[in-house]
């Protein structure tokens, strides 16, 4: 007579992936947020840097997707253009305000 085991072997839990797909997600979350900061009276202010840090992740992160780190490298392009779309208009708006500040009240 053959013994059947009660339970099945036991088996651990798979690993996840080592992709390195923080930064990709991350520079979108701040492209965007720095898209709706914008709309927000004075946002503006805080729009430059996190605009400034979707670009930085942005980099990084097409740079890992290129390197084969990462698997979302669109994320990372898309975070990397809206970050920089975003990141120039303000700064030029906010230095013609701060001009045009200093010119009123010189």
């Amino acid at each position: 007579m053959k013994q059947r085991a009660m339970f099945p072997p036991h088996q651990s839990l798979p690993t996840p992936p080592n992709d390195r797909d923080v930064v990709g997600t991350a520079a979108l979350v701040l492209a965007l947020s720095s898209l709706a900061l914008t709309t927000v009276a004075g946002g503006f202010l805080l729009a430059i840097p996190v605009g400034i840090a979707a670009t930085v992740f942005g980099a990084v992160g097409v740079r890992r997707a290129k390197r084969g780190e990462a698997s979302n490298g669109r994320m990372a392009l898309v975070g990397l253009v809206l970050g920089s779309a975003i990141t120039v208009p303000t700064t030029c708006f906010l230095m013609w305000l701060i001009t045009g500040l200093y010119g009123a009240y010189a």
